[in-house]
């Protein structure tokens, strides 16, 4: 028996083969037909009364297309992590023992600075401290120690045998000495030491190279020298009061496990100033607004990095941090030298007040895939370089594209530009063969534009 079907009002009836018949409508909410009688192979086909179905219109309407030159907006992380998101502030208020929580098992006590005799007392309180695993000195009398006085802290494991100590607070402190630099003519016993990489080539000695001082706090100290902790062995440090963080002031600490930073009243991060921190994994600077060349390099271990007011970033300020997922620069303006050199993680890069980037400022990114800068206007040499699987530019305000500055890119398939065509440097899109070039101008405005370094590139209009 051959298949047969029969269309009733809208509603078709399938004869299988076996004579089975299959009601098939267009509106599933219909009652289904008073009879259907299966037949035999040997009888007619035979249908009785079917109820009118309504035939539904289903929309054919495509969805709007997402508009791929949109802000992709910050990681999500940066609202939700605790350490990311914390903003909380600092005044400074002379404080007593009982004005703090401590950790149990920490010595608080009172230490009048202008006695010159700390060493002395700490010495009295020997058995009280080889039972404690910190110390919380509240300053009175003045807000520094002497050297002798910040000697005998630094040193209190040594002098009195103390193995249990891990943690110091020092309150109402509100400077605090610098390091010096072991320069070849320095007379230190580390003249000469480098340090790798970086504008500063020497170590910093400061006294607190092996000190048994794990977790720091000095919330009252206002600002950071240079070299004042170079070096250092820290797995927390707490400096809620400083304004500003000196030259190479914790750089060079391979082995430090310090992991996170958040400093709420910094406004300027120096060079070199955590160069070289390879356990740093999240840095939170709410209030900064530059940081100098190096600051954040050969920090390899870090993946978040917040400064929402951040108006400059040095450079190589964080060249070699291969693991860094996400960034939050809202307001960052200028993009230095190899800023972000080498990194393997970063999806997107989201810079949206960005208005100038240096030479190799994004190169060698394996991962990723969309650089959104709408107000960026002068990308210099090679700015943008050498990045695999980078597919989509967003830069609708450029006005110069220097040489090389979109080079190297194999999967580079949109170039967002704006009304005007830039001002064009040899081979800006050479070895980038796949680009197309999208505009937001008048056509005829565009006619001679010829991408530089790649001429057979196409040219169109935005959709």
């Amino acid at each position: 028996m051959q298949r047969k079907t029969l269309l009733v009002i809208g509603t078709v009836l399938a004869v299988a083969a076996t004579g089975a018949v299959v009601l098939a409508s267009g509106d599933d909410s219909s009652p289904p037909p008073a009879a259907v009688v299966a037949p035999t192979s040997d009888s007619p086909v035979t249908t009785t009364s079917v109820t009118p179905t309504t035939t539904t219109t289903t929309s054919t309407t495509t969805p709007p297309r997402e508009d791929p030159t949109a802000d992709p907006g910050p990681d999500p992380v940066f609202a939700t992590d605790p350490d990311l998101s914390r903003v909380d502030g600092y005044s400074y208020r002379p404080s007593k023992p009982g004005d703090h929580r401590l950790p149990g098992g920490t010595a608080a006590f009172q230490y009048d600075v202008t006695t010159n005799a700390l060493k002395a007392r700490l010495a009295e309180r020997t058995p009280e401290l080889a039972q404690a695993t910190g110390i919380a000195l509240y300053l009175t009398g003045g807000t520094a120690l002497s050297d002798a006085d910040l000697a005998a802290l630094q040193n209190v494991h040594r002098d009195l045998g103390l193995s249990k100590l891990t943690r110091l607070h020092v309150y109402n402190l509100r400077s605090i000495q610098g390091g010096r630099e072991c320069t070849p003519d320095s007379g230190l016993p580390c003249a000469g030491q480098q340090a790798r990489g970086g504008k500063s080539p020497y170590l910093w000695h400061n006294g607190w190279w092996d000190t048994w001082v794990e977790q720091l706090v000095l919330d009252d100290l206002d600002t950071v020298p240079d070299g004042a902790f170079s070096n250092h062995n820290f797995s927390e440090v707490s400096l809620r009061g400083a304004r500003s963080i000196g030259v190479m002031a914790f750089g060079h600490a391979p082995y430090a496990k310090l992991g996170v930073l958040y400093l709420p009243s910094a406004t300027t991060i120096a060079h070199d100033a955590f160069r070289r921190n390879q356990y740093l994994a999240k840095v939170n600077l709410p209030n900064a607004t530059q940081v100098d060349d190096f600051a954040f390099d050969d920090a390899s271990r870090l993946r978040y990095f917040t400064a929402p007011h951040l108006r400059r970033l040095g450079r190589n300020a964080l060249n070699d941090s291969h693991e860094l997922v996400a960034v939050n620069l809202p307001e960052l303006e200028y993009l230095g030298i190899n800023c972000f050199d080498l990194n393997h993680q970063l999806v997107t890069l989201r810079l949206p007040a960005l208005t100038e980037m240096d030479k190799n400022a994004v190169t060698g990114f394996a991962n990723l895939r969309l650089l959104h800068a709408p107000r960026l206007t002068t990308v210099w040499h090679n700015a943008i370089t050498n990045n695999p699987n980078l597919t989509t530019v967003v830069i609708p305000s450029v006005t110069r594209l220097g040489p090389g500055a979109l080079r190297g890119n194999p999967s580079l398939t949109a170039v967002y530009l704006g009304p005007t065509p830039p001002r064009q440097d040899a081979d800006v899109f050479t070895e980038s063969p796949k680009a197309t070039i999208y505009h937001t101008g008048d056509p005829a405005t565009w006619a001679s534009f010829t991408p530089s370094g790649n001429p057979g590139l196409a040219v169109r209009p935005q959709p």
